[in-house]
């Protein structure tokens, strides 16, 4: 925000953006949302794109040839910055095997 004599002016973002950061131990592969591709994502990097609003599940894969996806939704607002962190903890589902478990399980099933 910024204040004037005028009154108080609250600055807008001229993008919708999307930053994903992987905080986890798991390589991400793939990675996309809502039909954008982000990347392979390397455990402690970012990716961040500029995106339509909208919401999806952010899906990837891994090194054990296995397709994923977040358990939640992610709905990102037209003019904003929204951000996944991807840490060991975060449920996420398993679209090859049907299941749910958490991202820091992959690294023990490799």
């Amino acid at each position: 925000m910024i204040s004037c004599s005028m009154g108080t002016i609250e600055a807008v973002p001229e993008a919708t953006k999307f930053l994903m950061q992987n905080k986890s131990g798991v390589r991400l592969l793939s990675v996309e949302w809502n039909n954008f591709d982000f990347g392979d994502i390397s455990p402690g990097k970012i990716s961040e794109k500029i995106v339509s609003d909208g919401d999806d599940y952010v899906r990837f894969e891994t090194s054990n040839g296995k397709r994923y996806r977040t358990f939640n939704l992610y709905d990102v607002k037209k003019y904003t910055r929204d951000t996944i962190t991807f840490t060991d903890n975060i449920s996420v589902y398993n679209e090859t095997d049907k299941q749910r478990g958490k991202l820091g399980d992959i690294l023990d099933a490799n």
